[in-house]
């Protein structure tokens, strides 16, 4: 079956139970060698992957899903691009790696890069994963302040490597201490559960405010940078308000600290428009870049501009380098991948399609008492479940656990399974699939609904 003939009235297409005689075999193998701590959605799918085109994914038994989580967020531009494909074949086949030698289509990528992002990011870095960009962004803000600290916001989430996690809110964090010192959090604009307890916007944002009692009571001041997302991702798809990033940016420019915007899960189109910071024409100092940025390809980028990364140390030998950064093939990726985005119009077509998801999810929450809150922008979107909406207790884990087993029954992987479902599916999502994925969240829910009582 090639998937690029699968009629979309047939789809999805689930032949076996979940998972397969093929996908368990697998994952036997697997198990008996791999660390435990993988994702949710891996352990509680136990699906083994074959390939994967445009929206649709599909696993060793042939069952094929339609898939509204672009793998770990990632997948902007679909499964195999054939436009990326061919790029890093090309690429791939002259060099796999040769360092952070110049190339060609490294500064191609790179001038395209500084054409696109806001006006004050023209320089950059490439790394590879999320973590080790935010560490790198966290090491320029160091140099070019000769400050040591930074503030973050509750709930945010920027990797899992020790820097990054110190900055991080939730729980990922837990059971990994001693962190590191000099990192402080401000409530973020959580406003279905406000951290203040006030309501929008009668509050007139007045969790932005309170960075200026951190700043005072908790540093030295001494601080480097506010590392935040514009767009809360992983953290809950927490969208602030408008006056909440102003008031963020006033306060750094007022006290000469660092904005440094995160837009790892944010980047290439995924909230309806290139960079989620151009919502609120947010100008940061540092800006960290990845997942979508190569439509899959390992790559992660900060950028700044010129005067702050020509600092020592970061501007000395080997500062800002990392074993697989600049590489030309991840640099081919990108730019196939913003070549993409462009030529197709998938930005508008995401925030088209995204609106349209957006507006049936909200139709459900009018059917469903579970769902507690609806919220998104573009391809970016999360469902609160909760056990009563006056009180907005959340579902329990395992009752999110059993909801997520009942969508992917049907054929649809969603992005979650927990207590906050998101769904951020690739930006090349048809309205026609689209509507065909929620009509079987649709049937999940009833399901979830009458299984509770």
């Amino acid at each position: 079956m090639d998937l690029k003939q699968v009629k979309h009235e047939s789809l999805p297409i689930v032949k076996t139970e979940l998972p397969g005689p093929r996908s368990r075999a697998i994952r036997e193998r697997e198990l008996k060698h791999i660390s435990p701590g993988l994702s949710a959605v891996s352990l509680l799918s136990g699906l083994a992957m074959k390939d994967g085109l445009g929206a649709l994914v599909r696993d060793v038994d042939d069952n094929v899903f339609i898939d509204l989580s672009s793998g770990a967020v990632v997948t902007v531009t679909g499964h195999s691009h054939p436009r990326v494909v061919e790029e890093i074949q090309n690429s791939i086949g002259r060099f796999i790696h040769i360092y952070d030698y110049g190339s060609d289509v490294r500064a191609e990528f790179l001038e395209l890069l500084a054409e696109v992002t806001p006006e004050s990011i023209d320089c950059f870095q490439m790394f590879t994963a999320g973590a080790e960009t935010i560490e790198g962004g966290m090491r320029l803000a160091k140099a070019a302040t000769k400050n040591h600290e930074f503030i973050s916001l509750y709930r945010g989430f920027h990797g899992k490597t020790v820097g990054a996690l110190s900055a991080m809110g939730g729980n990922y964090k837990k059971g990994f201490a001693p962190l590191v010192s000099g990192m402080y959090q401000t409530p973020n604009a959580y406003c279905y559960r406000c951290p203040l307890g006030l309501t929008y916007p009668s509050c007139n944002a007045a969790c932005a405010d309170f960075i200026e009692n951190v700043y005072q009571e908790q540093s030295t001041g001494a601080v480097a940078a506010v590392v935040m997302e514009a767009i809360q991702g992983a953290g809950g798809v927490i969208i602030p308000p408008p006056e909440f990033v102003k008031k963020i940016s006033e306060f750094c420019k007022k006290n000469g600290i660092l904005l440094f915007i995160d837009e790892i899960l944010t980047s290439a189109g995924r909230t309806g428009k290139l960079w989620a910071s151009q919502h609120y024409d947010a100008q940061p100092d540092i800006m960290t870049m990845g997942k979508g940025i190569a439509s899959g390809f390992p790559l992660g980028i900060v950028g700044s501009r010129k005067e702050l990364m020509e600092n020592w140390p970061w501007d000395q030998f080997n500062g800002g380098t990392s074993t697989f950064g600049g590489s030309p093939v991840s640099a081919a990726a990108a730019l196939a991948t913003l070549k993409v985005i462009e030529e197709e119009q998938l930005v508008e077509k995401g925030a088209e399609v995204g609106a349209h998801i957006k507006s049936r999810l909200t139709e459900m929450k009018n059917k469903y008492q579970v769902l507690g809150d609806v919220r998104g922008v573009g391809m970016l979107m999360a469902v609160e479940l909760v056990k009563d909406r006056d009180t907005k207790e959340r579902i329990s884990q395992q009752d999110a656990e059993n909801l997520y087993r009942m969508i992917l029954k049907r054929g649809v992987m969603v992005a979650s399974a927990a207590p906050i479902m998101r769904i951020t599916p690739p930006l090349v999502l048809s309205k026609q699939l689209a509507d065909r994925a929620l009509d079987l969240i649709d049937e999940a829910f009833a399901e979830f609904e009458k299984s509770r009582g």
